[in-house]
């Protein structure tokens, strides 16, 4: 086991049920990185003690050799409640969904499914999230020496259109599924139609579907291609295609365009903009990266209400920002607002 010194140095400790050649081609994948180091791999039952040892800024959780759910949010929690670390839970291609999707539930904020056998692009995914954790983790400490923000961007000129239609657009990555649970919790009442793009791996669908619909305020479902938009009817979008609005409130699933993301959060939020949906709201919540910032731009420009997340209460402060800084996003405002924001509106009434 190593320990390191070198200040600015991202420390991740490595939990995982395997040892032998796999390990050691984990642990060097993440050190191949010279702003990264492993300060310690150790097996599951070992993880609380050393991350109360370690102090890492974040942890990689592999999955392999905890078989059941609530093994793996126990353990999630353990860690969270001695040190808020962001915690990355890396998943066996084989493994059954349903676990992982635990952790996420308990706390885990990214899920990155693994091949049996590394390569370079693994190995550059996995660093790439180990960076976006970074980040969030030294914000999270930073947190305690300053007051949470909250920032309004001028509005549309010439004011806010009343909203008497329209679709809300909800999209989320890393870090996305608890706060689409928080979001979605507050919208009781809301008579709008609800499209949701996550960044989700195919195998994780069922359990976000069964995570949304025991904390939606409204009926959650699976999109298919035509589906009737329906007000107070969330429905989410599958990995692989696009969720396309058109006229009529008709949802369209498409394979094309090729993006680096499919959901895309722009395909979404350009084709609200291209139907006319001037009476549409769009929402970007925490996310790597900058998908939707360019759709929630045309959305806004069309007259849109457009929202982001804001730092503070962002897991990953990537799609958000890139909203903010190109100017798509009218308002910024912390997780436990949007709800009532969306509502607000929607012209529907929000509880008191």
């Amino acid at each position: 086991m190593r320990s390191v010194l070198v200040k600015d140095v991202l420390r991740v400790l490595i939990i995982t049920g395997q040892t032998g050649p796999w390990a050691t081609q984990l642990v060097r994948a993440v050190e191949a990185d010279r702003d990264a180091s492993v300060v310690g791999q150790v097996s599951h039952g070992q993880a609380v003690d050393h991350v109360g040892r370690d102090r890492p800024d974040i942890v990689g959780l592999d999955m392999s050799g905890l078989s059941s759910s609530s093994q793996a949010a126990g353990l999630v929690r353990e860690i969270l409640a001695l040190a808020p670390v962001p915690i990355l839970v890396m998943v066996p291609s084989g493994q059954r969904r349903d676990t992982s999707m635990a952790a996420v539930v308990a706390g885990a904020v990214d899920v990155m499914t693994y091949p049996a056998k590394w390569d370079v692009a693994v190995e550059a995914e996995l660093r790439k999230r180990l960076h976006a954790l970074g980040h969030l983790s030294q914000r999270r400490r930073d947190r305690l020496r300053r007051p949470v923000i909250r920032e309004l961007r001028p509005a549309v000129a010439g004011g806010r259109p009343h909203r008497v239609d329209g679709v809300v657009g909800l999209a989320a990555s890393t870090g996305g599924p608890p706060a689409l649970a928080r979001v979605l919790s507050g919208l009781g009442g809301l008579n709008r139609p609800v499209v949701v793009v996550q960044h989700l791996q195919s195998g994780f669908v069922d359990g976000f579907l069964g995570w949304m619909r025991r904390e939606s305020a409204l009926p959650v479902d699976l999109a298919v291609d035509g589906a009737q938009l329906r007000p107070g009817v969330v429905l989410v979008a599958p990995p692989g295609l696009h969720a396309i609005v058109r006229r009529g409130h008709r949802l369209s699933l498409l394979d094309e365009p090729v993006t680096l993301h499919r959901p895309s959060a722009d395909v979404l939020f350009h084709s609200m903009a291209d139907c006319g949906c001037e009476g549409g709201i769009g929402v970007i919540l925490t996310g790597m990266g900058d998908d939707g910032a360019s759709g929630l731009l045309a959305l806004r420009r069309i007259g849109g209400t457009t929202i982001a997340q804001d730092e503070e209460s962002s897991a990953v402060y990537g799609m958000p920002k890139a909203a903010h800084d190109n100017g798509g996003a009218a308002r910024v405002l912390p997780l436990s607002d949007i709800a009532a924001a969306v509502l607000r509106a929607a012209d529907a009434p929000v509880p008191a």
